[in-house]
């Protein structure tokens, strides 16, 4: 599995698109030749991403931890 390939792969398990991946990081049409192994990417552009998918793991265990805490203390 290439790093492209990678990358597609957590970002549609993620279910978020090209352009929300890519923003602040890369253009859209880089990162989509990034996942089609069109382009390569440094290591300091791979990591900035792996940073943007670790800030959306954390989200999304934030908001599963509060909806479990409001779950308890609710009922």
């Amino acid at each position: 599995m290439t790093i492209g390939e990678a990358l597609k792969s957590v970002r549609l398990h993620a279910g978020i698109s090209q352009t929300e991946m890519a923003v602040g990081i890369v253009s859209e049409s880089f990162y989509s030749k990034v996942e089609r192994g069109v382009h390569a990417i440094d290591a300091e552009t791979l990591i900035e991403f792996c940073r943007f998918i670790i800030l959306m793991l954390l989200a999304f265990l934030h908001k599963l931890i509060i909806s479990h805490l409001l779950d308890h203390f609710l009922s």
